[in-house]
């Protein structure tokens, strides 16, 4: 089991475990030399205790859920 706590539509949520333990990130890509970049260029961090595939399974459920591709549709 799996909770994902946090905002995806601000690329800023963390998916927890059982004991509550995090062991997937997702966070906003910084800005270099001051280039920003948009919503849907991020990082997902990925623990040891999560399958890197299952954490991007997430990601693209999250995503067809909540992410702007979905807002420009509607």
């Amino acid at each position: 089991m799996y909770e994902i706590e946090g905002s995806y539509t601000q690329r800023c949520c963390a998916v927890l475990d059982k004991n509550r333990r995090r062991v997937a990130e997702i966070k906003q890509k910084e800005a270099v030399g001051g280039v920003g970049f948009g919503v849907d260029v991020f990082r997902l961090i990925v623990q040891p205790e999560i399958d890197a595939a299952l954490a991007m399974t997430l990601v693209i459920l999250l995503d067809q859920m909540f992410g702007s591709s979905r807002r420009l549709s509607t």
